[in-house]
């Protein structure tokens, strides 16, 4: 069993580090609201004052702020991760984060000489709490196979994309074709009321054919709005901003479709809908 730290105890962090402690591993956490670690508490974990603490005691850290921002604050400084880690740990960062701040994060890592994957996480809120999640991973491939007792307790697959850095740019290319997916299932539901149909019937074919993941997500959303929620507009747009810088950044015109979804998303935070469910880029009424 490993000594894992879980350094940000939202809807993720928190799943991940019940899990952890189901599966027999010492679980240090580390929350910026304190009160929601109490729970944690009460199953066997270790809750600490600041990052560096959770770190030294870990042989393994998970990151799983909600930005930039928020992971700059636990990494960096006399309370960070970087100052209290040691130097034969594996440090993760398990948010949806900018290419930058990642690839500026594994350049400070290298020069500590501390393992470093960017993992970003998919599958959701379920899949956090039944330890079913998918594990986007960019770093050294061949260090992988040591941490498996540890994924093994959250994840049920983990897949390698490239060096550090490319966990970060699949997750951002999947979030922006899922929000992608999201938007044209409301407009094509729309547009089925516009042209006299009946979106009730329209939603079941769809879930045939194109059908998928995210047009189940869709339309369950469209008959019930999710409590709790799936993904909030708000962590949405962060995304789809992070995804439109790296677009930028390649050098390449920048797609229409990821410009036009962000724009829907950007309205959703601008009307106050940023704490509901990403669905909510989708103002169809229920039948």
């Amino acid at each position: 069993m490993a000594n894992v730290a879980v350094i940000g105890l939202g809807i993720m962090g928190k799943g991940m580090a019940e899990n952890l402690l189901q599966h027999g591993h010492t679980v240090t956490v580390w929350n910026r609201t304190p009160h929601k670690a109490a729970e944690l508490a009460g199953a066997g974990a270790t809750v600490v004052a600041t990052p560096a603490e959770a770190a030294a005691r870990a042989d393994v850290v998970f990151e799983v702020t909600a930005d930039d921002s928020s992971s700059r604050a636990v990494w960096l400084g006399p309370d960070g991760i970087l100052a209290g880690a040691a130097r034969n740990a594996v440090l993760i960062a398990s948010a949806t984060l900018s290419v930058d701040w990642i690839e500026a994060l594994a350049t400070q890592c290298a020069g500590q000489g501390v393992a470093f994957y960017d993992m970003p996480l998919t599958g959701g809120a379920a899949a956090a709490r039944s330890g079913n999640l998918v594990l986007l991973a960019g770093g050294d491939a061949s260090g992988l196979p040591a941490l498996r007792p540890v994924f093994d307790a959250i994840a049920r697959e983990v897949r390698h994309f490239g060096p550090a850095g490319a966990g970060t740019r699949f997750k951002l290319i999947l979030n922006a074709l899922q929000a992608v997916h999201l938007a044209g299932f409301g407009e094509a539901l729309r547009l089925a009321e516009a042209a006299g149909l009946d979106p009730s019937q329209v939603g079941e074919a769809l879930l045939d054919r194109p059908g998928g993941v995210v047009t189940r997500l869709a339309w369950d959303s469209y008959l019930t709005p999710p409590e709790p929620l799936n993904f909030s507009a708000a962590w949405a747009h962060k995304d789809l901003t992070y995804a439109a810088r790296m677009a930028e950044g390649t050098g390449q015109d920048r797609h229409p479709l990821l410009d036009g979804v962000l724009s829907l998303f950007a309205a959703a935070l601008a009307e106050g809908r940023g704490e509901e469910d990403w669905s909510t880029v989708n103002p169809v009424a229920p039948r």
